[in-house]
């Protein structure tokens, strides 16, 4: 086979390798290919600029890219007489650890008009994880039940890792947060949280919600995060729900802790968990979690 044939058959093979993200170099400085990755390997051929080059491995060794010619030959080149011509290949993405900030189009502030709305909505559609140092040790059930007024008691900017006994699970409303969706899928799961299972009063009673956000995430992560599931799962159960606390003002006049007496009270208390980020049936007691 002749030489012109062997070169232009290698530049394909350049070609193909650069098209599927290879790296390639041309030669700036007179330089020796060799049969290794120092000096005292020997010289194969010597290369002169503009000769280019297939980067075969974009790690170096002792400063030499392994390469290979336009003709062929197969060998080493330090690194300092050649020029990279086409950037290297990008990093994997990074693994997903949270939710997108667009869900079906919809923006973490939902459809909300009002500022006031916006921001509560982008506080319940959060898509990140707290972090250990972001949960408050006090905010047990116990405490977050506790009676009086509470609205300045806990703060939204921290989040509750809480064990607490499931009374109810169930498909939430139609709201803005989710810009009005109304099939299951793609809104709120309502979780009520009581302090045991003889504990049935409305009064008693914490919300808590599973987002569609977090539910579409889970979901590559292989966990069932929809109504159905989570209300097989968890009624009658002691289940550890962690996530960020909430402060939900739609509800303050609907809460025992800030409207006691009122004729419309069905919670203890306007404080939610909202978004929950994860879930954890306890297999046995509350002290098994």
């Amino acid at each position: 086979m002749s030489r012109v044939l062997v070169s232009a058959l290698v530049a394909l093979i350049i070609a193909g390798h650069t098209a599927a993200g290879a790296q390639t170099a041309v030669v700036t400085h007179d330089a020796y290919l060799r049969t290794g990755p120092s000096s005292t390997h020997t010289k194969i051929r010597k290369l002169m600029p503009p000769d280019e080059l297939m980067i075969l491995d974009p790690q170096k060794q002792n400063d030499y890219y392994e390469v290979r010619t336009a003709g062929g030959a197969h060998g080493w080149v330090w690194s300092h007489n050649v020029q990279l011509t086409t950037a290297p290949p990008p990093a994997p993405a990074p693994a997903a650890t949270g939710p997108p900030e667009v869900y079906r189009s919809c923006p973490l502030e939902g459809s909300a008009i009002t500022n006031n709305r916006k921001e509560s909505n982008r506080k319940k559609n959060r898509i990140t994880r707290p972090a250990s140092g972001d949960i408050g040790a006090n905010a047990t059930l116990a405490a977050i039940l506790q009676g009086g007024d509470d609205t300045q008691r806990w703060s939204d900017a921290r989040a509750a890792s809480i064990v607490a006994y499931v009374y109810d699970v169930k498909v939430g409303g139609e709201e803005t947060v989710n810009c009005g969706e109304t099939d299951s899928l793609y809104i709120d799961t309502h979780i009520e949280l009581v302090l045991g299972p003889q504990d049935t009063l409305k009064t008693g009673r914490l919300i808590v919600e599973v987002t569609p956000r977090w539910r579409a995430f889970l979901a590559t992560q292989g966990e069932d995060w929809t109504t159905r599931a989570l209300e097989q799962r968890l009624e009658g159960h002691w289940v550890r729900f962690t996530g960020w606390l909430f402060w939900d003002f739609e509800h303050a006049d609907e809460a025992a802790h800030t409207n006691p007496g009122g004729d419309h009270v069905w919670r203890a208390t306007a404080w939610e968990i909202h978004p929950i980020t994860e879930i954890k049936v306890c297999p046995g007691t509350p002290a098994t979690c």
